[in-house]
C-alpha cells in the first residue's frame, strides 16, 4: 500500500470520527459571568497596629472575577459541563504566571448520566457543585489559600470533586455524595510518610429529602469526615489517626401562609477527635438553626423581614474536658453576616440575626442584616481565622477567647441596581465592632465593596 493511500485513509479516519463525535453532540450552550469588584478594607485583623505590614490594616484593590460555561447534550441522558475561572486583581501589564493573576483553572467538570442503569438513578461524577438545605453543613469545599490571589472569603471557587448519586422518588429524593477534598500531592515525592491516606480530607454522606406537601420539605442526612490533613507536617513520625467526624441532622422548611418562608435545623457530631489537647478523644458537638422571613408583596416598595438564631456549640479547650464539643465547620456555605465570616471561626456561636429590605423605586433593592455574637461557651483557647488575603497571611492573628460571652455586633447594608436583566450594580457597606468576649484592643473592622455584574 502507497505512502499516499495511507495519507488518505488515515485522513478519511480522522474525518469520520471527527464528525460522528460532532453527530452525537445534540445541543451546546455557552454561558458564564464578568463580576467586576472595587475593595476597601480595615482593621480586617482588628488591631490599631500590626508591626512591619501597613496593608494588614489596610487593603484596597480592583478584581475581576470570569466565568464561562459550557454545557453539552450528548446522547441521550448524557451531559457534559465544564466551567472555566480566572480571579485576578488588576494589575496593569503586570500579570505573569508566578503572580497567579494570569491563570485560568477548572472551575467545574463533570459528567452527568440520567436514568443510570434504571431510570430513578442519576450519576454525577467530576468536579461539581454540592449543597443541600440551608448550607449549613455542605456547600462550599472551601479553596485553597494559595489557589487564589483574591481574598479567600471573596471567591467564586466552591466545588467538590465528587460522585454523586441520585435516586428521585418523587416525593422523595436520596443523594450519595463521596468526595475527595484533598489529595496529598506526592509527585515529587517528598512525602516522608508512606501512607496513602496521609495528608487527605475525605467525605462520604447520604441526604434524604421528601416534600410532604407543596408548601412543606423534611430531609434527613448524614456524613463522614474523615481529615488526616492537620497531622502530616507536625505529627509524621507519630502518625496519628486521623480526625473523623459523623454529622447526623434534619432540616425542615415550610412556607405555612402566604409570603411567609421558615426553617428548623438541627445536627448532632460525634467521632474520633484528633485534638492536641491530652484528654478530649472523641467529638461531641451539636447545632441548631432557626430562620423565618415574611414578604409584605401587596405593598408597593415590597418590603421584608426576616430574623434567624443560629447555635455552634463552643469547647473549653482545656484539658478538663474529656470531650471536644466545639461545633466542626464542616463544609458550610453560609454569610450571617459579611466580616465575622472573614474573621471568626464557624463554631462557639450564639448568634441573632435580623435582616429587612425593600425597593423604594423600581430595579433598586436596599437591604439590611444586624447580627449579635456571643459564645456558646465560655473559653479562654485559641481564634483561627477562616480566610486569608493574598493568599499568604490572615487577617486575625493571635486572637483567644476572653472567657467573656460577647464576640461582637455586625451590620450589613446593601444596594443593588438592576440595570438591564443581565447588567447588576451593588454596593455593599461592612461594619464589625469586637465585643470582650475575644482578646484585641477594640479596633473596629469596616469594609465597602462596589460591583458590576454582567451574566450572559
Amino acid at each position: 500500500m502507497s505512502k499516499r493511500l495511507i495519507v488518505v485513509l488515515a485522513l478519511l479516519f480522522v474525518v469520520g470520527i471527527a464528525c460522528a463525535a460532532y453527530a452525537e453532540v445534540q445541543n451546546v450552550k455557552v454561558s458564564g459571568d464578568i463580576l467586576v469588584s472595587g475593595v476597601a478594607r480595615e482593621h480586617f485583623n482588628l488591631q490599631s497596629s500590626r508591626p512591619g505590614a501597613k496593608s494588614f490594616l489596610k487593603q484596597s484593590f480592583l478584581m475581576s472575577q470570569i466565568r464561562v460555561r459550557i454545557d453539552a447534550d450528548l446522547t441521550d441522558n448524557v451531559m457534559a459541563t465544564v466551567r472555566l475561572i480566572n480571579e485576578r486583581v488588576w494589575n496593569g501589564q503586570n500579570d505573569s504566571s508566578s503572580s497567579g493573576n494570569s491563570n485560568v483553572d477548572l472551575d467545574l467538570a463533570y459528567v452527568t448520566l440520567k436514568e443510570f442503569l434504571y431510570s430513578p438513578l442519576s450519576l454525577t461524577v467530576g468536579r461539581q457543585e454540592i449543597r443541600f438545605g440551608n448550607g449549613l453543613i455542605m456547600g462550599n469545599a472551601k479553596v485553597a489559600n494559595t489557589s487564589t490571589r483574591i481574598p479567600t472569603d471573596l471567591t467564586e471557587r466552591k466545588a467538590f470533586d465528587a460522585i454523586r448519586a441520585t435516586l428521585n422518588y418523587d416525593p422523595l429524593v436520596v443523594d450519595f455524595i463521596y468526595a475527595k477534598v484533598r489529595q496529598a500531592d506526592n509527585s515529587d515525592n517528598t512525602d516522608t510518610v508512606n501512607n496513602d491516606d496521609t495528608n487527605t480530607i475525605n467525605l462520604a454522606g447520604i441526604n434524604a429529602a421528601y416534600a410532604l406537601n407543596k408548601n412543606t420539605n423534611v430531609s434527613a442526612y448524614y456524613y463522614i469526615k474523615k481529615d488526616r490533613y492537620k497531622n502530616d507536617a507536625a505529627d509524621a513520625d507519630t502518625r496519628q489517626k486521623a480526625d473523623m467526624v459523623n454529622t447526623i441532622g434534619a432540616l425542615i422548611t415550610s412556607a405555612p401562609i402566604e409570603n411567609l418562608t421558615a426553617s428548623l435545623e438541627a445536627a448532632y457530631q460525634f467521632g474520633r477527635n484528633d485534638s492536641t489537647i491530652t484528654n478530649q478523644k472523641e467529638h461531641n458537638a451539636w447545632s441548631l438553626q432557626a430562620m423565618a422571613d415574611y414578604t409584605f408583596a401587596k405593598v408597593k416598595t415590597t418590603p421584608m423581614i426576616g430574623a434567624s438564631y443560629t447555635y455552634l456549640s463552643g469547647s473549653k479547650n482545656n484539658t478538663s474536658e474529656t470531650r471536644n464539643s466545639g461545633w466542626d465547620p464542616m463544609f458550610y456555605d453560609q454569610k450571617l453576616n459579611n466580616i465575622v465570616y472573614t474573621l471568626l471561626p464557624f463554631t462557639n456561636m450564639s448568634v441573632f440575626n435580623l435582616k429587612a429590605s425593600c425597593k423604594p423605586v423600581e430595579d433598586v433593592t436596599i437591604g439590611a442584616v444586624y447580627g449579635y455574637y456571643d459564645v456558646a461557651k465560655k473559653s479562654h483557647g485559641s481564634i483561627t481565622c477562616p480566610n486569608n488575603y493574598d493568599g499568604t497571611g490572615s487577617y486575625y492573628t493571635g486572637a483567644t477567647y476572653t472567657g467573656k460571652s460577647h464576640l461582637g455586633d455586625a451590620l450589613d447594608i446593601t444596594a443593588t441596581y438592576d440595570y438591564t436583566e443581565d447588567v447588576q450594580f451593588g454596593l455593599t457597606g461592612g461594619y464589625f465592632r469586637p465585643g470582650r468576649g475575644i482578646s484585641i484592643d477594640g479596633k473596629d473592622a469596616q469594609q465597602l465593596i462596589g460591583s458590576m455584574k454582567v451574566t450572559f
